[in-house]
Formats: structure tokens, C-alpha cells, sequence
């Protein structure tokens, strides 16, 4: 599977590869952009919720206690004081205070407390009415004229609720101071984890980003690295390097058709090679490749297994081409390279030395009477009639052997080989003479 997917990766146009990275680390990017603005709104909505719910019910709830003590205070000197200006003033301190009660707590009452800060709320409240029921019967025997009756209300009965009352808002007020503390804990939890997430998610894309650019850089550096070095084995000659390169994109395709054109220069050089070592006419191997061959038989000679050179030469060539024509003369060369090739072994070497001289190389008979059968049978398998157009033609050739035991230089061996073809053709022509052994 992940072959395969590779596979179609690999594939992908160099521009493609190159967009698709940029918009995987754009996305990566965005994305951890997007965690961060989501993060940072679900922080702003929580402290949002903190400020008006507790925050809000802290100052409303700081609001009511300040105004227990405030009415207290003004119960108090409501009953001290005769009746009279002083007196209808309190009064209105007192009902102003209850208003700015009753609103408060009706406020904290529509507020969406937790239900711990709820129950909290009614046990205030049901404290808050038993002190309203004991400040009104003092100030209704404060307002009989009996100031003593009052007094004790307040002093023994009304201030004992009104200390329940100052506790309960002290411990309403713990609560919501405790309750904005863990808010603002919770969200310095929360923006320190927002943090922690946004830059986990950076580094991600950070090294997302840095391994998508290092495989795009090594899907195509490598391969051209496998180009260049391609063409620098060209430029020194060797062309048996290819570009193993299969894949769909653009570096595929040059890949593709380098190794094209390197089979193309190939074909090329092997024919020029070809060319440069054979003979046009007859393909056999020309005096440069048979130099080659025999320096490659210096080894088997050397060892004492037979290597022999025998230059041939064909008796009345001349008189062919006069007679019959050139095509003729080349018809009868064709023929000639045919019978040779067919007497000797795949491992000997075939040469046209030029004109109607040709070359065999015998590398590693078996003994040197072997040689002397050779030479014997390509002397009577050329003597064989070939026909030309309706014209039957009978060749004759010339023989000269030399055997060779390595020591001496390819020249002189050559020089041997020529001297006894020399005195084959002049000793009566259709002959096979042999060199003297080893030169």
C-alpha cells in the first residue's frame, strides 16, 4: 500500500510536488492558527462567564452586606432619636436600603450560580427576612413611643440576626471570592495549555513541513544526482551505465530519454568500433583486431599450447577480376571469408588483411601437428568451385604457417608467416609452407 502510494508520489509532476508541500504546511499552519483562535475564544467566553456570573454576583453580594450595616446603623439611631426630622431620615435611609436589598438579591436570584452558590443564596435570603421581621417590630415600638422596647429588640434580638445575617453574606462572599480565584486558575490553566497546544502544533508543522522538503528534495536530487553522474561516465567514455529511473514525472522523462540517447551513442560507437576492426566487405576482422587477438594468445602460447598464424593468399585474383569484373573478384573475397570461417574453430580469429590476403589465427591447438591439418583443409576447401552468375570460378591460394611460442614479437611472427607464404607462391602456388618452429 505505501508502495504504491509512493509510487503515485513519485509520479506527480515537479511542480506539483513542489505546490502540494506548500499547501500541506500552509494547512498545517492554518490549522494550528484555527486551534489557537478557537482555544482562545472558548478562554474569553469561560472568563466571560466568570465575570458575569461571580465577579458580578461578588460586588451585588458585597452591595447587600453593605447595606445590612448600613440599615442596622440607621435602625439604631432611628429608636434614639425623638420624633422629628432626624427621625423621618432615618426612616428613609431604611426603606432606601431595603429597596437596594431586595433588588440585589432579586438580581443574584436571576444570575445562573452554580447550585452550591444557589443554596447559599436562599439560606442569605431566609436570613435576610428574619431580620426584616425584627428591625420592623422595633421600629414599630420605637415609633409607639416605646423606646425601650425597641432598644432591646435591636440590642438583643435584631443584632443576633443581624450577625447571622453579616455571616451568612461573609460566607456567600467566600464562596464567590473562592469561586473568581479557581476561574482565573482555570484559565491560566487553559491559556497555558492553549499555549502548550498552539506551539506543539507549530513544531509539528514545523518538522512536517521539514520532511515533506527533505523527501521532495531527495525525490529530486538523488535521481539527478543519478543523471550527473550518468553523464560524467559518458564523458570518460563508459557508456554501460543506464538511469534507473521509473517514474512518471518530469526527471522520469529525462531519465527515459537519456538512456535513449545513450543507447542511440552506443549503437553508434560499437558500429564505429565495429567499423575500425572489421573489414567492410567481408566483416572478418582487419590487421588491427588480428594484431589484438594474437597479443591475446601470447598467454595460451607461452604455456606451450600451439598458436599458429597462417597468411593466405589467393593464386590469380587478378586474373578473376579481369576476366569476370570486380563484383566478381568481391563475389569470390565474400566466398573466400565464408570457407574459412567454416574451418576453424569460434574461438580462432578471421582476417582480411587487405586485397586478396587473408589471416588465421589459431589460439591453443592441441599440438602442432593440429596446425599442419588446419592449413591442410583450408588449402582444400578453398580449392572447392563457386559459381558466379553461370560462371563457375576455381580458387587457388597460397599457405604460409608460423607457429609461435610467444618469445619472439608480433612482427617478427607476422614477417615468418609472410616469408613462407612467399616462398609457398614461389615455389609453385597452391602450397602450404610452414615456418620454422617458434620463429
Amino acid at each position: 500500500m505505501c508502495g504504491r502510494v509512493w509510487r503515485r508520489l513519485a509520479d506527480l509532476r515537479i511542480a506539483t510536488k513542489i505546490i502540494s508541500v506548500s499547501l500541506v504546511v500552509t494547512a498545517i499552519f492554518i490549522a494550528s492558527g484555527v486551534v489557537s483562535l478557537v482555544n482562545l475564544h472558548r478562554l474569553v467566553a469561560e472568563q466571560d462567564r466568570e465575570y458575569r456570573v461571580h465577579v458580578v454576583a461578588l460586588a451585588r453580594m458585597t452591595g447587600v452586606r453593605s447595606a445590612v450595616g448600613g440599615q442596622l446603623e440607621a435602625v439604631l439611631a432611628y429608636i434614639l432619636s425623638d420624633p422629628g426630622f432626624y427621625r423621618d431620615s432615618y426612616d428613609g435611609i431604611v426603606e432606601e436600603s431595603d429597596r437596594r436589598i431586595d433588588a440585589e438579591i432579586a438580581e443574584l436570584r436571576r444570575m445562573d450560580l452554580p447550585q452550591r452558590e444557589q443554596t447559599a443564596l436562599k439560606a442569605f435570603a431566609a436570613t435576610v427576612g428574619m431580620w426584616h421581621t425584627a428591625r420592623q417590630a422595633a421600629l414599630d415600638a420605637a415609633h409607639a413611643g416605646d423606646q425601650k422596647k425597641a432598644a432591646s429588640i435591636v440590642l438583643v434580638r435584631s443584632e443576633a440576626i443581624a450577625r447571622a445575617v453579616k455571616d451568612r453574606a461573609d460566607a456567600f462572599l467566600d464562596q464567590l471570592v473562592e469561586a473568581v480565584a479557581e476561574g482565573a486558575r482555570r484559565a491560566k490553566a487553559n491559556g497555558i495549555r492553549n499555549a502548550q497546544l498552539t506551539g506543539a502544533l507549530l513544531v509539528a508543522g514545523a518538522l512536517t513541513a521539514l520532511l515533506l522538503s527533505v523527501l521532495t528534495a531527495r525525490a529530486i536530487s538523488r535521481p539527478l544526482r543519478e543523471v550527473v553522474d550518468v553523464l560524467a561516465r559518458v564523458a570518460r567514455g563508459d557508456l554501460s551505465r543506464r538511469v534507473e529511473l521509473d517514474r512518471g514525472d518530469e526527471v522520469g522523462q529525462m531519465g527515459r530519454s537519456l538512456n535513449e540517447t545513450l543507447g542511440v551513442l552506443r549503437n553508434a560507437f560499437e558500429e564505429v568500433h565495429h567499423r575500425a576492426s572489421h573489414d567492410g566487405l567481408t566483416g572478418l576482422a582487419n590487421r588491427a583486431l588480428l594484431r589484438e587477438r594474437i597479443a591475446a594468445a601470447r598467454p595460451n602460447a607461452a604455456r606451450g599450447a600451439p598458436v599458429a598464424i597462417l597468411l593466405i593468399d589467393l593464386d590469380g585474383f587478378k586474373q578473376v577480376n579481369d576476366a569476370y569484373g570486380h563484383a566478381a573478384g568481391d563475389h569470390l573475397l565474400m566466398v573466400v571469408a565464408e570457407r574459412l570461417l567454416a574451418g576453424v574453430r569460434a574461438d580462432d580469429t578471421v582476417a582480411r588483411l587487405g586485397g586478396d590476403e587473408f589471416a588465421v589465427l589459431l589460439d591453443g591447438m592441441d599440438g602442432a601437428e593440429d596446425v599442419h591439418v588446419v592449413a591442410d583443409r583450408l588449402l582444400s576447401d578453398l580449392r572447392q568451385p563457386a559459381s558466379y552468375r553461370g560462371c563457375v570460378i576455381t580458387p587457388q591460394a597460397s599457405i604460409g604457417v608460423s607457429v609461435w611460442d610467444g618469445r619472439i614479437p608480433i612482427d617478427a611472427l607476422m614477417h615468418d608467416a609472410d616469408q613462407a607464404m612467399y616462398a609457398a607462391k614461389t615455389g609453385g602456388k597452391g602450397r602450404v609452407v610452414h615456418a620454422a618452429a617458434g620463429g
